[in-house]
């Protein structure tokens, strides 16, 4: 006689991990990076965790709440300088590097942060290196307030458009190339003629010019008073 089938025991069943913020977070972020933003919801994380969304509410009360929570664990990631004065923009240059990578790294955190204050702790803690790298430099305290600012809006900016890039830098340089060169150059005769410069350099290349621009252009400025 055949052996009678029966439900697997749930004693059968591996157990599961224990429900943590940081586990909440951890399936958030893998999300994130094998289907993009659009995927971290609640209900679909607490289905990655084998558990229901209401599960999830004891460590992160909403969506907004998880997001901050991810935003928290990246820039949590990135090291911090000590402010030096006879190496403040190597060190400026070496953080907004690595920030620009952490959210390189993560892609749609840093639309998500785009004009939005400060208010965790990671980025607080960022805010406040890089404000003293900038005083460091020599700037005045408003000037060095307001440098942070245009930083933090050059960084994110420039992590968005490498999510839309994607890896396809050379790819996006042809287009906008061949492009540019397809328009009349007698309306046209700047961009037509300047068309590889236009389109030259790589993300981090760019990126570079222009934290360096505008580190020279406050520099100046304060030379002027």
């Amino acid at each position: 006689m055949p052996p009678t089938s029966r439900q697997r025991s749930t004693r059968d069943r591996p157990a599961k991990a224990p429900l943590s913020e940081d586990a909440v977070v951890d399936t958030a972020l893998a999300l994130l990076q094998s289907e993009g933003m659009v995927a971290v919801t609640m209900r679909r994380v607490a289905t990655e965790l084998d558990t229901g969304p209401s599960s999830l509410y004891v460590y992160v009360s909403n969506r907004e709440a998880l997001i901050q929570a991810m935003q928290e664990r990246v820039f949590a990631s990135v090291d911090l300088e000590t402010p030096d004065p006879a190496r403040w923009r190597e060190q400026l240059h070496a953080l907004l590097a690595r920030m620009h990578q952490a959210l390189i790294a993560h892609p749609g955190i840093a639309a998500t942060v785009v004009a939005e204050a400060p208010a965790t702790e990671a980025t607080l803690t960022y805010t406040e290196n890089l404000l003293g790298i900038l005083l460091a430099a020599g700037l005045e305290p408003q000037e060095a307030a307001w440098a942070t600012d245009i930083f933090a809006i050059l960084v994110t900016h420039a992590a968005v458009e490498a999510d839309a890039r994607h890896s396809d830098s050379q790819g996006q340089a042809d287009a906008g190339y061949k492009a540019f060169t397809s328009l009349p150059p007698e309306r046209f005769p700047l961009v037509t003629t300047y068309a590889s410069e236009l389109v030259a350099g790589d993300t981090e290349q760019r990126f570079r010019v222009a934290i360096d621009v505008v580190i020279d252009g406050l520099l100046a400025r304060a030379a002027r008073r």
